[in-house]
């Protein structure tokens, strides 16, 4: 298991890191873009195509980095009031929860991949990029996200139990 688990948190650090790259790269094109359209009168057939390809890569392969860092978004108001055993509880649920629904995105994704190199679906854009570029880090980034998922429930009754309030944040 300790094997398994620095793998996928080696990947999805790896991953994390690309995502913030790729983040930082899409300001850099899209300020390009508004320089080239607005002072040259010069407006480009690429940019967009990137920007929303380099938006799509970076937010899912960012799923698995954001939830082992434990940075997932959590709504607290209910929870945050439970004792340690009950925020574990709350904890494997949503867990569990991610875990699904990152099984079906995977297996219904990968469908609609393989379906768009079969027929060689593109985009309907200028420079008509294939679908399954924008398609691929969908179903790549749930199924890391559900592997960190499986390995946070693995761990999750061995560690401290989670905190959801500011005050315990802070201790």
């Amino acid at each position: 298991m300790g094997r398994i688990g620095a793998v996928c948190g080696a990947i999805s650090d790896w991953l994390g890191y690309l995502s913030a790259g790729l983040l930082f790269a899409t300001g850099l094109i899209l300020s390009y873009e508004v320089c080239a359209r607005y002072f040259f009168n010069a407006p480009t057939i690429w940019i967009h195509d990137y920007a929303v390809t380099f938006q799509v890569w970076f937010t899912y392969f960012a799923l698995a980095y954001v939830l082992r860092s434990g940075e997932m978004i959590r709504i607290t108001a209910v929870i945050g009031l439970l004792g340690p055993n009950g925020r574990r509880l709350a904890e494997a649920f949503s867990l569990v929860v991610i875990i699904a629904i990152s099984i079906l995105v995977v297996v219904l994704g990968s469908d609609i991949v393989r379906d768009s190199i079969a027929l060689g679906r593109r985009q309907p854009t200028m420079l008509a990029l294939p679908n399954w570029i924008v398609e691929l880090p969908v179903v790549v980034g749930f199924a890391l996200l559900a592997v960190q998922a499986l390995l946070n429930l693995i761990r999750l009754p061995f560690e401290e139990a989670p905190v959801f309030r500011v005050e315990e944040m802070h201790k």
